[in-house]
């Protein structure tokens, strides 16, 4: 590929290719570059592009209209005269070819790491020329234009990073000697992000070496009534070493950038800076874990994805969303990971369970379970904001350098997720949901963990630790009826188990019998308030009409080798096309 053509994200979406421009038309279009933009060099899924261009709420005729702005794309870029196929179409979605093209995002975070290999071996002068090239790089707000929240999410993880960079050109510029330099661009970024503490440390050390003390503490006391009015929360450590620095007397001839740890939580304390040694006042370690499930089987392979997030380099939250259809076991699988590995986060663990898939309650708040964690971490009542986005970045600030495991199960949808996040690697989140969430896996970078039903090995041996290995040892034939019956479901497993538990007189060919008869088995599928066919019409309810129509039409039929669309177009008297959506649908839904 030709080296002239340039994509810039750092601000508007801008193309060009030479000294031409690429005329993007409509917003869907320059959603789904930015989407292939932001996984350059990968495969970016249909799913995955929907959810860029449309968010959670997709049209019917999103497989079709996702190849038309491809189309428009690359007819854009045949008319400003690039002569080769930038967008490459691959048998699971698209891929924006990255030989021979400049991208904005990239060449930043090349020249960072560039940067910060000088500045570790003491050459201030270079890393500080390299880290303000990176800065100029910036032209505005990243793709301004765009509001999906995938899309949001990313450019806020750029924005994130560009705050880091700043702190980290005032750093090199100050150990130059250059103080004037880093309060004229700083100046603008602590106003604009006021609860952002390293910035504004930094801002105060160029202030107090331009000689200009009593700005610098001006300075401090503006940002300690931020946090104060908005959070409820002192300055940090790092924050609170500087004023007192400045307090001393003269700045000494080397200016190194303070550390700022987490904010203490409001006491009783007056309004004098604390002294250096108290450290945050928060130290809560919740331990919120429900205990594990008793006779976990199987899941080798899952609990082996999910150790991947242990070793992730530490520069990403690490997150895991394990998805899969009602009573496969997905919450078993999120505790019993999380027991395993509970001891490699000292600071606690965290858990809520989201109820978004609830008979008999709503989904629960963002607000009320962020209000939750906030007083597990020892937040007063009193202190804790009243906004979903004050309580969301209060957490966020309590937990920055600790290490929280958070478990959120029974999730309904991303946007239920998203302000329940930590914000540093440290931490972990673990994620369960029938549905596979795919707006935490494009924009915060989740591994995705399937979960299927038990094998007939798992199932087996399912049953015999619930029914004992003798009684299991001596109907094995039957018991293995029965796991078949049970369609590998843990769910149904379990009841009929504990069914049989409850009534030793019954064999375990007999219950084996009574879920033979297929008109009766989710009748027989329900204990103590558990029940198969309760699961199963949680998901059914938010179906559409239409695709609530086509699963009672199959359920009538014998499919052994599976559904094609042709087959739902029958049954519905509708198009192929029209089919294959219902089928998706539902296949989103975890009912297929």
């Amino acid at each position: 590929m030709t080296a002239h053509i340039e994509f810039r994200v750092l601000g508007p979406l801008e193309v060009g290719v030479g000294d031409r421009p690429v005329r993007l038309r409509g917003l869907r279009q320059r959603s789904l570059l930015a989407a292939l933009l932001l996984d350059a060099g990968r495969v970016v899924s249909i799913d995955r592009l929907a959810a860029a261009v449309w968010g959670e709420h997709l049209p019917e005729s999103v497989r079709t209209q996702i190849p038309i702005h491809v189309h428009g794309l690359r007819k854009a870029f045949k008319d400003a005269g690039c002569g080769v196929q930038v967008i490459v179409t691959e048998q699971a979605g698209y891929r924006l070819r990255t030989d021979g093209v400049w991208l904005d995002a990239r060449e930043a975070e090349e020249l960072a790491a560039a940067a910060r290999k000088a500045a570790g071996a003491g050459q201030s002068e270079q890393a500080a020329a390299m880290l303000g090239r990176v800065l100029g790089l910036w032209r505005g707000p990243v793709l301004a234009e765009i509001d999906t929240a995938e899309i949001a999410v990313v450019a806020r993880g750029l924005e994130d990073a560009r705050l880091s960079i700043a702190e980290e050109w005032a750093e090199a510029e100050l150990a130059c000697g250059r103080p004037r330099e880093v309060v004229a661009r700083l100046a603008g970024l602590v106003e604009d992000h006021p609860l952002r503490e390293g910035l504004r440390a930094q801002l105060m050390l160029a202030l107090w070496h331009s000689e200009r003390q009593a700005d610098a503490l001006e300075i401090y006391q503006r940002g300690r009534r931020h946090l104060r009015e908005e959070l409820g929360v002192e300055p940090g450590r790092g924050l609170r070493e500087v004023q007192r620095a400045i307090l001393a007397g003269p700045p000494a001839l080397d200016a190194t950038r303070p550390e700022v740890p987490a904010p203490r939580v409001v006491g009783d304390a007056d309004d004098e800076p604390l002294p250096a040694d108290t450290g945050p006042v928060v130290t809560v370690r919740p331990a919120q874990l429900p205990p594990p499930v008793s006779a976990f089987v199987g899941r080798t392979s899952q609990l082996r994805a999910l150790d991947r997030l242990l070793r992730q380099d530490g520069r990403f939250l690490p997150m895991g969303v394990i998805s899969g259809v009602a009573g496969v076991g997905k919450s078993a699988l999120a505790l019993q990971w999380a027991h395993l590995v509970a001891d490699r986060f000292p600071d606690g663990q965290l858990f809520a369970n989201l109820r978004g898939y609830d008979l008999d309650r709503e989904s629960a708040q963002p607000a009320a379970v962020l209000e939750r964690f906030l007083r597990a971490l020892g937040v007063d009542g009193e202190a804790v904001p009243a906004g979903v986005e004050e309580r969301t970045a209060l957490f966020r600030s309590i937990l920055d350098g600790r290490k929280v495991l958070v478990v959120l199960d029974n999730a309904q949808s991303a946007a239920q997720v998203r302000p329940l996040l930590p914000a540093t690697p440290g931490c972990c989140v673990i994620v369960t949901s029938r549905r596979r969430l795919e707006g935490l896996l494009v924009g915060g970078g989740a591994l995705p963990v399937p979960v299927e039903v038990l094998t007939e090995q798992d199932s087996a041996e399912l049953l015999a630790r619930v029914l004992g290995a003798e009684r299991a040892a001596a109907e094995r034939e039957p018991a293995a009826d029965l796991a078949a019956l049970c369609d590998g479901s843990p769910l149904a497993l379990r009841i009929a188990a504990a069914k049989l538990a409850m009534r030793p007189q019954w064999s375990v060919a007999e219950m084996a019998e009574r879920l033979a008869d297929e008109r009766s088995r989710l009748d027989q599928l329900s204990r103590g308030g558990l029940e198969v066919r309760a699961s199963i019409g949680l998901s059914y309810r938010e179906l559409s009409a239409r695709a609530a129509l086509a699963f009672r039409r199959l359920g009538l039929m014998d499919a052994p080798g599976g559904f094609a669309p042709w087959l739902v177009a029958a049954l519905l008297d509708t198009t192929v096309h029209d089919g294959e959506r219902l089928l998706e649908e539902l296949v989103d839904a975890q009912l297929l």
